[in-house]
């Protein structure tokens, strides 16, 4: 369990989740009352390279899960760019078919313009801004911008010493970390656990049965309300469906401030 600018509001649920001393190892998406964030983080940055365009179907479209987002073509020549989680409970969407786009966990289904087709989902797919490049390539964001480059300038002496950057500010306190529970943090994404005193692991918060946000920890287990996938404090699963272990993220403790490293 993951991602700039002001820190945002973090939204956390305590339970049991574990940070070992220096480091360790960190997507549930909540009701649709209170959605997930559009997108990834990776999704947001203008140039990023998705795919071929020609690899786009006239009439449907492609999802790139590990972006999170779909693009369709419902014309010729017309791409449009959406995120790919569904605004239902926070899936990631699993296929284009049949002229829709279809996610697989409670058969929720969005025309090629990203509006509702079929419920349980209410609300339209997020855009996406996305651009073909001349090589042939989808990318996030618009069309580059042709500039002029202007020939670098020497800065002015000066005799003041250069400002340096604050400190990084922590993602939690110890104290925030229950012993033999965890707090599950869902705007970065990730899930801190502390299963032995002083001992913190951190790991995905990412469902890894179909990408979900794990939703609660309790009893001794993260656990996922999408489909009753459990994982164990040190982020192996306790019960499937899922089958793969969180993916550990890297988290430094200093004093009593947990960060990610």
């Amino acid at each position: 369990m993951t991602q700039g600018n002001p820190v945002p509001r973090r939204t956390a649920v305590v339970g049991a989740v574990a940070v070992a001393g220096v480091a360790a190892g960190c997507t549930r998406y909540g009701a649709e009352s209170a959605p997930p964030p559009a997108g990834d983080k990776a999704a947001q940055e203008t140039g990023l390279v998705l795919g071929k365009a020609a690899d786009v179907p006239v009439g449907g479209g492609q999802v790139f899960r590990e972006a999170k987002i779909v693009v369709t073509q419902p014309a010729k020549g017309e791409f449009k760019g959406f995120s790919a989680v569904c605004t239902h409970q926070g899936c990631v969407v699993a296929e284009v078919k049949g002229g829709t786009i279809n996610c697989d966990c409670h058969g929720s289904k969005f025309k090629l313009d990203g509006t509702v087709s079929t419920g349980p989902a209410t609300k339209p797919l997020p855009a996406q801004e996305v651009s073909v490049t001349a090589a042939g390539e989808l990318t996030t964001g618009g069309t580059p911008e042709t500039t002029t480059e202007v020939p670098a300038t020497e800065p002015p002496a000066t005799t003041e010493p250069p400002a340096q950057a604050p400190p990084p500010a922590g993602l939690a306190s110890t104290d925030e970390i229950p012993l033999g529970g965890g707090k599950i943090f869902e705007t970065e994404q990730v899930v801190i656990t502390q299963p032995a005193a002083g001992v913190f692991r951190c790991f995905s918060a990412v469902c890894t049965h179909q990408g979900c946000v794990v939703a609660e920890i309790k009893a001794g287990t993260i656990n996922c309300g999408c489909h009753g996938s459990r994982f164990a404090l040190d982020g192996t699963v306790s019960n499937g469906p899922a089958t793969s272990a969180l993916p550990t993220r890297a988290v430094k403790v200093s004093g009593n401030q947990i960060s990610l490293a």
